[in-house]
């Protein structure tokens, strides 16, 4: 018996661009709502990796995703471009390594770790 395999598809920034920018050209809404359902569509939105590390069941996660991508120049809407830019941010980018993390915080400090000897 030959072994089936479920095929995923990574999605791509450059083809959810794409879509988003052919659903709406200006690339900026007013609304959250408005911003859910045009995200909604997106190949990001419904990746596997995204839905675990993002958590966006109510309208205050929304909110709170959202308020970073406000557009610069017309604070009362919503860019979509950076939103999107957040989800493939949120989705594979790397957390910082323990190592540097454990750098950071002991620079100037007593309360760190003592440097490995050998």
């Amino acid at each position: 018996m030959a072994r089936q395999r479920s095929l995923s598809i990574t999605p791509t920034f450059s083809s959810d661009r794409s879509l988003l920018l052919s659903h709406i050209p200006s690339a900026t809404v007013s609304t959250v709502e408005e911003a859910k359902d045009a995200l909604a569509i997106l190949e990001i939105f419904r990746d596997n990796a995204f839905q675990r590390r993002v958590k966006l069941d109510t309208n205050e996660e929304w909110s709170e995703f959202l308020e970073s991508c406000v557009d610069s120049s017309r604070p009362n809407l919503i860019n979509l471009e950076s939103a999107l830019k957040k989800c493939y941010a949120a989705t594979y980018s790397m957390p910082p390594s323990p190592l540097a993390h454990n750098r950071s915080n002991s620079v100037g400090s007593q309360d760190g770790p003592l440097p490995l000897t050998v």
